[in-house]
């Protein structure tokens, strides 16, 4: 059966049908064993098929037409055939309380017991299944609900979502304004005042041609300065990142973390580039079955330290080689650049160690 198929039967037919088949097999064993007449059960079985198809069909492509088929088909079965049918009737009060025909639900359940009390059905079993009767309309109800409410947060979740990259692409074309246009509006007027300047007077040309040059590296410095900020990770998002990267391998990984931090952008992407490399280099290179991840903070300095139980790439690795690739060479150059420390090594109960140490002001 194709997957398409598949999904329709499934939506047609969830875990709560199953009891519901169940009943529908039982009012179909309980009129054969009533002996009925031979007309009353070959015509019991098609109608009991076409009320359980019916309310497929209403389920996957829900409408008026099919929904009133359906409940006329629940109790035309219980009116001419007897009262143990007020079972089939569930199927029509699930679709009721999947449409949310909150007054169709009772209705059905009321006139399924009335059918039962005519056919000479025990008032109090036929209180008990119109009880029954009514318990899957309320779960369906309250399952479309619930639907509604997921698909409302999901809508909510990618509006807002849409608004955040609305929001940082105002704030990056803000800062990059602020950043370029200033300087390029002086780089046109000094642009323009040397043009006019080179005939009358070549000094005071080149004197302007020599701040515009001025202008440009300066404006070229913030403007580079400002695409690194906006390129630092988020050190809380790297953790999260590294311990579902190293659980997804296998790897139990522990986390340390204050409570609370308020870094400075440089030193904050500093830390989320060595949790980044650090634990890439777990996954690719320890063969570890746990590791750990320790940030500590205190008044003019931050560290984080990334340890593994791993044994490497080999045991005949060196350190040594392990501090030559990119990865480390690169943040190594990064903490060199806030004047901040880099350790890596072997530890001497086993494993490997990373660990980065930065000055709160690199200045």
């Amino acid at each position: 059966m194709p997957p398409l198929k598949w999904r329709a039967l499934g939506a047609a037919f969830d875990v709560r049908s199953l009891l519901m088949l169940a009943a529908t097999a039982w009012a179909l064993i309980y009129h054969f064993t009533s002996q009925p007449p031979l007309w009353s059960r070959v015509l019991a079985v098609p109608w009991a098929l076409a009320v359980v198809a019916l309310a497929g069909l209403a389920k996957v492509r829900p409408g008026r037409a099919r929904y009133l088929w359906l409940v006329a088909a629940c109790l035309g079965l219980e009116a001419w055939a007897g009262w143990h049918w007020i079972v089939v009737s569930t199927w029509a009060t699930r679709q009721a309380g999947w449409e949310l025909r909150t007054r169709d639900m009772g209705a059905i359940s009321g006139a399924a017991v009335a059918l039962a009390l005519l056919h000479g059905a025990d008032p109090g079993a036929a209180v008990v299944l119109g009880g029954f009767v009514l318990l899957p309309g309320v779960f369906a109800r309250q399952s479309r609900r619930t639907a509604d409410l997921i698909g409302e947060l999901q809508e909510t979740r990618r509006e807002l979502a849409r608004l955040a990259v609305v929001e940082e692409r105002n704030r990056i074309a803000r800062d990059l304004h602020d950043l370029v246009g200033h300087s390029l509006s002086v780089v046109a007027v000094k642009t323009e005042l040397a043009r006019r300047l080179v005939p009358r007077d070549p000094e005071r040309a080149g004197a302007e041609l020599a701040d515009i040059d001025t202008v440009v590296r300066r404006a070229l410095a913030e403007v580079r300065q400002a695409v690194t900020n906006y390129r630092q990770p988020a050190l809380a998002a790297e953790v999260a990142g590294a311990v579902s990267a190293a659980r997804s391998a296998g790897i139990a990984c522990a986390v340390s973390l204050p409570d609370d931090w308020d870094l400075p952008v440089p030193v904050e992407g500093l830390l989320a580039w060595t949790v980044r490399e650090g634990v890439t280099n777990v996954l690719r290179h320890s063969r570890a079955r746990s590791c750990s991840i320790t940030v500590e903070l205190a008044p003019r300095r931050a560290a984080v330290e990334i340890c593994d139980d791993g044994v490497g790439a080999g045991d005949d690795e060196r350190p040594e080689a392990a501090v030559s690739g990119n990865g480390l060479t690169g943040l190594s150059e990064r903490a060199s650049a806030l004047r901040g420390e880099i350790s890596v090594g072997r530890r001497p109960e086993g494993g490997f160690r990373l660990s980065v140490a930065v000055p709160l002001d690199p200045s």
